[in-house]
């Protein structure tokens, strides 16, 4: 349904303690169901290196996404695409500088998704300060920033006009219930993407 609406990549969250988690056998199973030229982004959260090799092994994704506390070291080992998700406006990243140099750290990354800090990992549904990255736009050329947290087809329009990130990340903004992907909510929000 997703990529009927125009999505360009699905998301699986392989992390138990999320209420989108999905089993690396699960995730198999959807990864065959995702359309030729859609592409399957496994998320992971502080998963071992064992569990990574199984992933890619078992689901191959086109890309992993670490929203964990992972290292450039670890991320790297692999030698797999990756996008490294960082959550901005709390913990050590609270100004466009703190952003900009965690950026720096992991030069192989495919792209970063920037998502609002939480005290928990994975999406909030909340909406961060954007001028947290006044630096990245700056060294990152804009095919490398995905902007996530809190949209919804209401917001979308000027976030893509303000910031004009490669790609944006949605999952609660088009949910009917978490987990529930609202059919007619995905339809609305990628009609205000492709207005913007």
């Amino acid at each position: 349904m997703v990529a009927d609406a125009g999505a360009d990549a699905i998301g699986l969250v392989v992390y138990a303690s999320s209420k989108r988690a999905v089993s690396v056998q699960e995730a198999v199973l959807l990864r065959r169901e995702i359309p030729a030229f859609v592409s399957a982004v496994v998320l992971v959260v502080n998963a071992s290196q064992a569990d990574i090799e199984q992933i890619i092994h078992d689901v191959k994704p086109t890309l992993l996404q670490f929203h964990g506390d992972e290292s450039a070291e670890f991320c790297e080992q692999f030698r797999f695409p990756y996008i490294r998700a960082l959550r901005v406006g709390g913990g050590s990243l609270l100004s466009p500088d703190a952003v900009a140099r965690e950026v720096q750290k992991y030069p192989n990354a495919s792209g970063f998704l920037f998502d609002a800090y939480s005290a928990g990992y994975g999406g909030s549904g909340l909406t961060f300060d954007l001028s947290l990255l006044e630096k990245v736009r700056e060294i990152l050329p804009a095919r490398k920033i995905i902007i996530a947290g809190g949209l919804n087809a209401g917001n979308v329009q000027q976030l893509i006009r303000d910031v004009k990130p490669y790609a944006i990340d949605l999952s609660s903004g088009v949910e009917s219930a978490p987990g529930v992907k609202s059919a007619e909510k995905t339809r609305a929000f990628m009609q205000q993407v492709a207005n913007a």
